[in-house]
């Protein structure tokens, strides 16, 4: 008996071993496969693309608004003291919602970094572009490489259009600051992509090597020993920071957008400040270190105020102040060390506290000062938005899934949404729905009782399933869901 169990024990494991030893000829070959043969996406509508950027009229410099979009890393509902934070100050963020509109209910594409920023670029759902799978990476690296090789891509479709393409065509200077990551495959890089002028990083802070660019040459090489094989997650590490010192990041955006203010100020422009703050890990300046009753994040996110305050005070300086539509924002919830104020959930997550963000909108010369704001809206709508401010027509040949919110910034009208969709971390179709008073999730992840959750938004920290109290509503926004669904899986481009 002893042999038998010893035979079949050893034909199972030259069994196994044959399954492993395929297994990695199939990997092995898919690799090479990638490595000489990988295309992008991106070549659906390029024709329509160049078309479309082609027939932009050129606006009067002489009536055509300025936009500075500050948009935060991880940056949480709970983070600012205009939102609630005890701990955190931020006088010139909480100036800037006196002196405009500060929204309550405005959402992220995205739980995650990536597809939220493409999210805001293109007014369209991550999904349209290729960014809705997670993040992207390093060229190059095990894990771009992995993303690659399982068929979802590491980079923003080149036949998007982007805010800064429209506006560039438009005879708009435009111009950059900070953090990227849509991809740092040639073609797929910032001025690329309409922006004439770059100053950042081609990723989020805890990847390894972080190079800062000017443009697509490297200014500051960060010479930086590799922590946990490049991903630097952990402010309190033994590590020396060698070339790149985050510290002074934030500093070094401020000066750079101020600069870029100071050059332009007499043509319309779009200034897209997109700090590398707060996302992990956590650098204070020196210049400030452990002043905040917040600790750590606390210090970071003061230096994040202290910088949205020098670009405000360039905009006074300047004389641009009337004529400019400052929008401050987070590309998604609160992570480690943030606070979600009394949401449920965090990044990564479609609960509130993962997609729900600060929004504020200051522009003195048309939005009125003080107004607090509760109807729904989502980051896809800054596309359309400024566009339809500065006299730019939306692309006809693209579904673009964000709408004009200028009314409601300076009138104080009612959403032009009826419903927001939640997108998950991975996958392109919708997790649930929200509208006025309800959220509607199509699953609550619990082991053993899966099923169907439905919130009364304002009413509940998302805590108590009412789909049984009201059932219509549930089927409402349960069929919904549904049908987005289908337009997704028949349509994921959304090509017109």
């Amino acid at each position: 008996m002893r042999r038998v169990f010893g035979r079949v024990a050893a034909g199972l494991g030259g069994l196994l071993l044959v399954v492993l030893g395929i297994a990695v000829v199939a990997l092995g070959l898919r690799w090479v496969q990638v490595w000489l043969f990988y295309v992008p996406m991106g070549s659906e509508h390029a024709s329509e693309k160049a078309a479309y950027l082609a027939t932009i009229p050129e606006v009067d410099p002489a009536d055509a608004p300025n936009f500075v979009v500050i948009f935060f890393d991880d940056l949480g509902w709970g983070d600012l003291s205009s939102y609630g934070s005890q701990l955190i100050r931020t006088p010139h963020i909480d100036r800037a919602a006196a002196e405009g509109l500060r929204m309550t209910d405005f959402y992220s594409a995205s739980p995650v970094c990536t597809p939220s920023r493409a999210a805001l670029l293109s007014g369209r759902f991550p999904v349209r572009s290729g960014t809705h799978n997670h993040v992207f990476f390093p060229e190059g690296s095990l894990l771009g490489t992995f993303r690659k090789m399982a068929g979802v891509g590491n980079e923003i479709a080149t036949d998007e259009i982007l805010l800064p393409e429209a506006l560039l065509a438009a005879g708009y200077t435009t111009g950059m600051i900070g953090k990227w990551h849509l991809g740092d495959r040639p073609g797929h890089l910032p001025n690329d992509f309409g922006f004439q002028e770059y100053v950042g990083v081609h990723f989020s802070n805890d990847m390894q090597p972080l190079h800062l660019f000017r443009n697509d040459e490297i200014e500051i090489r960060d010479e930086t020993p590799l922590v946990d094989r490049g991903s630097f997650r952990d402010e309190d590490a033994d590590v020396e920071m060698v070339g790149m010192d985050q510290r002074k990041l934030t500093r070094r955006y401020t000066e750079e957008a101020i600069s870029f203010l100071e050059r332009h100020q007499d043509r319309p422009f779009l200034l897209y400040l997109a700090h590398t703050a707060p996302h992990v890990p956590h650098f204070a300046d020196p210049e400030h270190a452990g002043s905040s009753e917040g600790g750590i994040y606390g210090d970071v996110v003061e230096d994040l105020d202290r910088s949205t305050g020098d670009v405000l005070a360039a905009l006074d300086r300047l004389g641009l102040t009337e004529n400019t539509l400052v929008l401050i924002t987070s590309d998604n919830g609160a992570d480690y060390n943030g606070s979600p104020g009394n949401l449920r959930g965090r990044k990564g997550e479609v609960l509130e506290g993962g997609q729900r963000v600060p929004m504020i909108a200051r522009w003195p010369d048309r939005i009125p000062a003080g107004r607090v704001s509760g109807e729904i809206a989502m980051n896809i709508d800054i596309f359309p938005t400024l566009l339809a401010l500065a006299g730019v027509p939306l692309p006809e040949d693209r579904i673009v899934d964000g709408t004009d919110l200028s009314e409601l910034f300076e009138k104080g009208a009612p959403s032009p949404h009826d419903l927001l969709f939640y997108f998950p971390t991975l996958g392109g179709e919708p997790a649930g729905a929200r509208d006025a008073r309800f959220k509607y999730l199509a699953s609550t992840g619990d082991l053993g009782r899966d099923k169907p959750m439905l919130s009364d938004i304002h009413r509940d920290q998302e805590g108590h399933n009412l789909i049984r109290r009201f059932p219509e509503d549930g089927k409402r926004l349960g069929g919904a869901v549904a049908r987005m669904k289908e337009e997704i899986e028949s349509n994921p481009r959304g090509w017109r």
